[in-house]
């Protein structure tokens, strides 16, 4: 026999009340983020009007955008001014292929795609010594595109199983990350530095402190040729910094340590200021970090990761992944990212530098 409860018309209308009061809760959270979105794809849009106009270009580095660096991106600042676009990808998923569940409060798959902008001034006159960054990045986070190389290309290359997809998410998310960065002198110019910044937007708020060493030469001169001296090179960044929430990510630790060495191996130019920049190089860096991920009782997630990175002329390729060991039991949490840039200015002058070539030819044959 079933027995049938009756219900009073006080608690129907609390039940009715407390069901409202979510729906609004999350529909104000929803528009919250959709607000945030929208402003900062205005703000981006203005910023990168604005770094086109007026700068001097080299080749350089371009700085990552959130969250690359707490997935194992490079994490130093640019040497060099700089005005680079491209294509960012971060991949979070809650479990492995082998069913291992990522110890966090973040249950869903997470597939970050920005398209990015970084704009980096090093400045002259009483600012001697320091530079400023602006780096920028808007897109769709969804299960594509990372999804695709993580299982089609990487696990389906090397055997491994499938990584599951829980409930991705599907929405618009945005960052604008600045930085001041102060630079000082070891045996050449602009090696030390120290700096402070920050991350706002979609998915997490951040503050952080920063410095280190930046490309330091280990070894002589291995090669001398036309396009410059080849020569390995080191770097090592210390890095804090104070986390809150946002709408992606709800729950993060409020401090975060991060240790990050490097090694470069390439082919280094001196400018006419008399300071070093990259014709080619390939760089190799491991990463510690402390975690902005933590489970239910609050404890935080040690990440570790690996990072390589390559470029040539004006154009870099970045990828980082978390496989310290075995891939397939480590491929849950932040689990890999890779970016693509291209520096524009330096596309520019290499435009510029062809366009003249032919005029030189014909007043020298005249």
């Amino acid at each position: 026999m079933v027995r049938i409860m009756p219900i009073s018309a006080g608690q129907r209308f609390r039940d009715t009340k407390e069901a409202h009061a979510r729906v609004v809760g999350t529909s104000r959270q929803t528009r919250r983020s959709r607000w945030v979105t929208r402003w900062l794809i205005h703000f981006l849009s203005i910023c990168l009007s604005a770094g086109l106009v007026g700068f001097s270009p080299s080749l350089a580095w371009s700085e990552s955008p959130a969250p690359s660096v707490h997935w194992g991106a490079m994490a130093f600042p640019d040497q060099y001014s700089t005005f680079t676009g491209g294509l960012t990808l971060n991949r979070f998923t809650p479990t492995d292929g082998l069913g291992n569940k990522y110890d966090s409060t973040v249950g869903n798959t997470l597939g970050f795609n920005l398209i990015t902008m970084s704009w980096t001034q090093h400045w002259g006159g009483f600012l001697q010594g320091w530079s400023t960054n602006l780096t920028a990045g808007v897109g769709p986070t969804g299960d594509e595109i990372t999804n695709f190389l993580q299982n089609k290309f990487v696990h389906q290359l090397r055997q491994l199983p499938s990584v599951p997809t829980v409930n991705p998410r599907k929405e618009t998310d945005a960052m604008i990350d600045g930085s001041i960065t102060r630079w000082f002198p070891l045996f050449r110019p602009k090696v030390i530095f120290a700096g402070a910044g920050f991350s706002v937007g979609t998915i997490y708020q951040q503050g952080f402190l920063r410095a280190g060493i930046r490309r330091m030469p280990i070894t002589p001169t291995l090669y001398s040729g036309s396009w410059g001296d080849v020569s390995a090179r080191a770097s090592v960044l210390g890095r804090i910094s104070y986390q809150d929430n946002g709408a992606v990510l709800h729950s993060v630790r409020s401090t975060a340590g991060l240790v990050q060495p490097s090694i470069a191996f390439g082919q280094y130019v001196t400018t006419e200021t008399g300071e070093t920049i990259p014709t080619w190089e390939i760089e190799f860096a491991l990463m510690w970090d402390s975690g902005i991920f933590v489970n239910t009782t609050g404890q935080s997630q040690e990440h570790f990761a690996w990072a390589i990175a390559g470029s040539f002329g004006p154009v870099r390729f970045e990828t980082w992944n978390d496989s310290m060991g075995n891939i397939a039991e480590r491929d849950y949490g932040p689990t890999y990212g890779a970016t693509l840039t291209l520096d524009v200015f330096r596309v520019w002058n290499m435009i510029q530098d062809f366009q003249s070539k032919p005029t030189t030819n014909q007043s020298t044959s005249s």
